[in-house]
This record gives C-alpha cells, sequence and structure tokens, in this order.
C-alpha cells in the first residue's frame, strides 16, 4: 500500500496591525516540524497568497526556509498571470526554493492551452525545482479535467494539487496520473481514503491546527494497523468539524489555541463565534493532553 505524506498548509501569521508577524510564524513552524508533519505548504489558499504583496510572499519563504529543509517546503507561486508567477518562480529559486506550486491561472476561466503554456512558463523558470500544478476550478474558474496530467507531465511539471474535489473525482485524477507524477489532494478528511487509492500525500490546512491525527494516521497506516488507522480518522474528522474544514478565521483561532500568536485574517472571511472557540479550544486541550500520555 502507498504510505502518503502529511504535507501541512501553513497559515500566514499578521501582528494585529496585519503586517507580517515572522516571529509568530517561525515558532509555529518549528512547532509542527517537532509534531513529525512531512512537510508543509507556504503561502497558498491557507495562506492568503491573494492578499499578500510578492515580498511578502517571499519573506514567508526565507521564513519557511529557516526551519524545514527545502525538500520539505513547498512554496505556491501562483497568480492570475504568468508573468507575475515567473517572476515570484525566479525569485523563490534564487532563494533556495526546491519544491513549487502553482494555482492555475485565475479570475479568468483559462484554457487547457492557456494552463499548459503558463506551466511550460513556470517549468522553464524554475530551473532545477520542480514545479506542481494546483488545480482548485471552486477558487479559480477555471477547469481541469483528469486528462489534462499526462499533458502536465510532458512539459515537466512533477505532480498536483487538488482541492475541491470528492473522492470520486479524486480517484478520476489518479486514474489519469503517468508513472512517476505526484497527486496530492487537500480534502483534509479524506486522507485515510488516500492511503488506499494511490495519492502520494495530503496536502492539509487542519493539521496546521491538529497535526496530531493526521501524523499518527499516517504512522497507523504504514504500520499497517488498521484498527488503529480507523480510530485515528475519527479524530480526524473531529479536527476537521472544529475549525469548520479550514475556515481561515477558525485556524487562526486555533493557532492560538495552540499557544501561538495567530493574529487577524486579511481576507473578507466571517468570523468565529464563541461556541466555535470553545470547541477549537476544547479539541486543542484533548490533542496536547493525548501527545502528554503519550510521552509520558
Amino acid at each position: 500500500m502507498n504510505h502518503p505524506i502529511v504535507i501541512t498548509a501553513t497559515p500566514t501569521l499578521f501582528h494585529e496591525d496585519e503586517t507580517l508577524d515572522l516571529g509568530a510564524a517561525r515558532d509555529h513552524l518549528a512547532w509542527l516540524r517537532d509534531k513529525g508533519v512531512d512537510a508543509v505548504f507556504a503561502a497558498g489558499t491557507t495562506g492568503e497568497f491573494p492578499a499578500l504583496a510578492d515580498e511578502e510572499r517571499l519573506a514567508v519563504l526565507a521564513t519557511t526556509l529557516e526551519v524545514f529543509a527545502p525538500g520539505q517546503a513547498y512554496f505556491h507561486v501562483g497568480a492570475a498571470a504568468a508573468r507575475q508567477a515567473e517572476q515570484l518562480t525566479r525569485a523563490a529559486a534564487e532563494a533556495g526554493a526546491t519544491r513549487l506550486a502553482a494555482v492555475t491561472p485565475h479570475y479568468q476561466p483559462a484554457p487547457e492551452a492557456q494552463v499548459l503554456e503558463y506551466y511550460e512558463r513556470l517549468v522553464r523558470a524554475a530551473g532545477e525545482a520542480e514545479v506542481y500544478a494546483y488545480l482548485f476550478t471552486a477558487r479559480t474558474t477555471t477547469v481541469s479535467a483528469p486528462s489534462l496530467l499526462p499533458r502536465l507531465a510532458e512539459i515537466g511539471v512533477a505532480g498536483v494539487k487538488l482541492s475541491g474535489e470528492s473522492d470520486e473525482s479524486v480517484a478520476a485524477y489518479l486514474e489519469q496520473s503517468p508513472a512517476g507524477f505526484r497527486v496530492f489532494s487537500g480534502n483534509d478528511i479524506s486522507f485515510g481514503w488516500l492511503a488506499t487509492a494511490g495519492g502520494s500525500g495530503i496536502v492539509s490546512g487542519v493539521s496546521s491546527v491538529y497535526p496530531e491525527p493526521f501524523v499518527a494516521l499516517r504512522d497507523a497506516v504504514a504500520a499497517g494497523d488498521a484498527e488503529a488507522a480507523a480510530g485515528w480518522q475519527e479524530e480526524v474528522a473531529r479536527a476537521v468539524h472544529a475549525v469548520r474544514a479550514g475556515s481561515l478565521t477558525h485556524l487562526k483561532a486555533g493557532v492560538s489555541a495552540r499557544g501561538f500568536r495567530g493574529g487577524p485574517v486579511r481576507s473578507a472571511v466571517a468570523g468565529t463565534t464563541p461556541a466555535d472557540l470553545r470547541t477549537i479550544e476544547e479539541l486543542a486541550a484533548h490533542f496536547e493532553s493525548s501527545t502528554a500520555h503519550a510521552t509520558s
């Protein structure tokens, strides 16, 4: 059985005046590393990339590379147009990034030919760094069919991250995936299923708050312990529910509940309720307690 890895999609942390809080980010990243996640996905959707200036995105990269090795850091360089994405790609590669992810062209729905041209330009700009396509139809309006995957592989794209897709849809992409082409899913709650379906790993925003059940589920799957995996899958579901499947405000509240400065959200999204905050804090205490018992 394939053993998918846990890649944590990290929120971008801000001071109360909404400037970057790189000190808090560094502390949070070190905590995630110590919790055992395999890698991080920085400045993506969970990282509020549309609300970040390019220089801020590169500052997030520099901080990430202070904590995680280049091979453990997937840095998002996608933009609405190839020109901006190329500039970010070159700058990120020069700064030491070796794994780059780019959402498809967005706002305007891009035809397949233009999507391929976009990724060809990014592969050239990346040099020796790997480029991963990031497909998220619900947020970008660009539709990419499973049949696109072999064509992406032909132009040098190393893999794909799928977000907003059902298990059935992810399975269709996996069927079209060429040998050696890596397929990651952003559907946190389906991590257990992905292990049996041949996916390469999960890119999980929820694990930025609750890494414990994802890491434990990964290890149970690797050990072939079906009973333990089923138990940890239930804990993953609890975690996903607590932060409303990765709501930005709930994730920031969760980061604060784990002892870090979560800070505000720049994006125009709904806030949390007092009941939601209690749930987030209670689950944080639950995992803190579980970890303490496991190490005592």
